[in-house]
């Protein structure tokens, strides 16, 4: 049984990435994480730029962020990670569900 829920999902990108290449990462990635048809389904792509890393991550100092809001079956999830687990210009990518607030009704 698969349940759809809403996920924050913050991928970097290896800083000598072209903005060429970090699009087509965007596109990839948007068309990963589409669950369906229509505008409901597809995620919300928030771009961040090029940024400093906190510390080094394969000898690199920054990354390009990419940052997604998107609705996924928990189920992918795993299968999602396997795929940028063996890319090679990812450096770091984190999968956060989102949690409703108590004060706002449940849909």
């Amino acid at each position: 049984m698969s349940q759809i829920r809403e996920y924050e999902v913050t991928v970097l990108i290896e800083p000598n990435q072209d903005n060429d290449a970090v699009a087509k990462y965007v596109e990839d990635l948007t068309a990963t994480f589409t669950h369906g048809e229509g505008e409901e389904a597809k995620p919300v792509y928030h771009a961040w730029g090029k940024r400093q890393l906190a510390y080094e991550i394969k000898r690199n100092k920054d990354a390009h962020y990419l940052h997604f809001e998107a609705k996924l079956d928990g189920t992918k999830i795993r299968d999602i990670e396997r795929e940028m687990q063996y890319d090679e210009n990812i450096l770091r990518y984190l999968f956060v569900k989102k949690e409703i607030a108590k004060n706002e009704p449940v849909q």
